[in-house]
């Protein structure tokens, strides 16, 4: 049994006017908006395609990729597929909520990449592979809304989410929806909100969780 927790940690700002996966081909292609965006790797670009998943059709995605997933939990010990148990803080019980959740959400826009958002997740996800730790400011004291103008005008609204722990494209989405030990569930509340329109993701190593990945959103966003 690995010996680590998947973390999840979300950051939002509000501001607002008054893996080629086998299945891909049996969803609309149009989801896969990232498939050109040379500056994010595979895994990535497959982050904001799960992603899309999740918004443009959340029954379907829970049908499809949360109910088979009941069968993972022991107790608190969860098992995703392919990969070695980790220990879970609420066991099942956040599982459930979701997919009853998601049952009865909306459809919301999808996201489309913007390369600067892309980059300032990278900011953090390069500071944190360098130095560990974990958390939404790098060593330097750069915030995700500073990181975000940095590379970018953003407007509307914007956040970010952050895994620790998983390492496969939907199992990084699957972790911020399930959203276990956050009381608020705030990473299934960003993946679900309407106000986000682009999104930027960056992926790499963690001297204490092995692998994060961080997605910084925005309900409007120019990128430098």
């Amino acid at each position: 049994m690995q010996n680590i927790f998947i973390l999840l940690l979300s950051f939002f700002l509000w501001f607002e006017f008054p893996e080629k996966l086998q299945d891909e081909k049996n969803w609309p292609a149009e989801l896969n908006t990232a498939k050109h965006a040379a500056y994010l790797t595979d895994l990535e670009q497959q982050v904001i395609l799960e992603l899309n998943k999740v918004r443009s059709n959340p029954k379907r995605f829970a049908e499809e990729y949360l109910e088979e997933l009941r069968i993972a939990y022991s107790g608190k010990l969860y098992t995703y597929p392919g990969q070695n148990p980790v220990k879970s803080q609420e066991g099942i019980r956040p599982l459930e909520e979701c997919i009853q959740v998601l049952a009865c959400a909306k459809p919301v826009p999808i996201l489309n990449p913007a390369e600067g958002l892309a980059k300032a997740a990278w900011d953090l996800v390069a500071d944190q592979q360098k130095h560990g730790g974990i958390g939404h400011i790098t060593r330097n004291g750069l915030t995700p809304q500073r990181r975000i103008e940095k590379y970018g005008e953003w407007d509307i609204c914007s956040a970010e989410d952050i895994t620790y722990g998983s390492f496969e494209a939907r199992q990084i989405v699957i972790a911020l929806l399930i959203d276990d030990g956050v009381p608020d569930r705030s990473h299934r509340k960003n993946i679900l909100n309407p106000c986000f329109h682009f999104a930027g993701v960056a992926n790499g190593g963690h001297p204490s969780y092995q692998a994060m990945c961080a997605i910084d959103y925005a309900g409007a966003y120019i990128s430098k």
